[in-house]
């Protein structure tokens, strides 16, 4: 299994996800609950353009390793209020040491 991130317990990893929340889609994890390796530790959406309205930007997830192992995290792109809008996904591997 390939890894994208390879951490110590207690050290932080982010990724970033192109996103545009005007469209009323965001980031969501969809496996948190069987992910017992990492934690989010927050999220953050910084715009391409600020001054202009509707731009696209980056969504950052910033996670912590909690415990020794590997596991996937599951991402969706979505409108959170319907469950079949997914237009997009991401699987992230990692690795905590």
């Amino acid at each position: 299994m390939e890894t994208d991130y390879e951490i110590a317990v207690n050290d932080s990893f982010q990724i970033e996800l192109d996103s545009n929340p005007t469209t009323g889609f965001a980031w969501k994890w969809t496996n948190k609950e069987s992910v017992s390796i990492v934690d989010s530790t927050g999220t953050e959406y910084i715009p391409d353009a600020p001054s202009l309205t509707g731009s696209g930007g980056k969504e950052i997830w910033k996670f912590t390793g909690m415990k020794s192992g590997t596991d996937t995290i599951k991402m969706e792109y979505c409108r959170p209020w319907d469950p079949a809008s997914a237009v997009n996904t991401k699987n992230i591997t990692v690795e905590v040491r």
